[in-house]
């Protein structure tokens, strides 16, 4: 029997993955692995790569918000600068390069979007998304039952665990393979306006035997939020506003351009994202 920790969707949030972490201690876990979304739009950055490697991490894909560090800046086109949500993106960008390792910086940019495992004869697929793509909206709860058949690319895998939709997740495709999300550690997210205020972090164990797995555990795990919101401002975070909004009212301003606009404005964002974007434009290193 081999237990492993299923971890996903950090999204720069320190406080929370500490807690998990310290959750782990309890549990009696080989490994981990890490299914995406490491950095972004929280303050975290090398430290999240130290407390990952803490819970022997085994496995590290790339999410497409860690995709945003890499982004080829010369692509955006006059109607991109125009846009409120750029300037946002940029001034993350320009934080976490400035504060996170190169080291750190190749390890994540190498990192795979997918990859597969054996386990106890168990033959699993680890995707962000899906195995080609990760991002967009195929795989949150209430899609077709074809976009999670779909997430196993007619592979004969006997189970995929996937992150990148914020929701605890368990499900089979039409071929009864089991499909599993642990949910997101820095981010939780909802449709449902009753259950937005659950900031819980979420995370899962998986028991796996000769027979596929004896155990499936969702946990969730209470953090100071206030303390991670503490760090984010002492840290000089970015659009820090916007941060505490995700903890006040569990959604994302990502596309809010009134919103990001307000942010903008307030505090000169785009002038310093302009020059950051020339800068990365004429080929200067961080």
């Amino acid at each position: 029997m081999t237990k492993i920790a299923l971890l996903s969707d950090i999204h720069g949030n320190i406080t929370a993955l500490k807690a998990v972490i310290n959750d782990l201690k309890k549990e009696n876990i080989e490994e981990s692995w890490y299914l995406g979304d490491l950095l972004m739009p929280g303050p975290g950055t090398n430290e999240l790569f130290d407390l990952l490697d803490s819970a022997n991490t085994t496995i590290l894909l790339r999410g497409n918000w860690d995709d945003f560090i890499f982004d080829d800046v010369s692509k955006l086109t006059k109607r991109d600068l125009d846009d409120p949500v750029t300037p946002y993106i940029l001034m993350l960008m320009k934080y976490t390069l400035e504060n996170t390792s190169k080291t750190n910086l190749r390890r994540l940019k190498d990192a795979p979007i997918s990859t597969s495992a054996v386990v106890n004869g168990s033959r699993i697929l680890l995707t962000h998304n899906l195995i080609h793509k990760n991002y967009g909206h195929e795989l949150l709860p209430y899609q077709e039952q074809a976009h999670f058949d779909d997430l196993f690319a007619n592979k004969d895998y006997d189970l995929s665990i996937y992150g990148h939709t914020h929701h605890q997740i368990m499900r089979t495709s039409s071929k009864d393979q089991l499909i599993i999300n642990p949910g997101s550690i820095g981010q939780p997210y909802t449709e449902r306006l009753r259950f937005r205020t659950d900031r819980r972090a979420q995370y899962a164990i998986i028991d796996i035997d000769e027979y596929g797995y004896s155990s499936i555990e969702f946990k969730k795990v209470s953090y100071d939020i206030r303390h991670e919101l503490h760090l984010a401002r002492q840290m000089k975070l970015p659009y820090y506003e916007l941060y505490e909004k995700l903890f006040t009212e569990g959604i994302a301003y990502t596309h809010n351009q009134p919103a990001l606009k307000k942010y903008m404005d307030m505090y000169g964002y785009r002038d310093i994202a302009m020059k950051f974007y020339d800068e990365l434009k004429n080929g200067k290193s961080i």
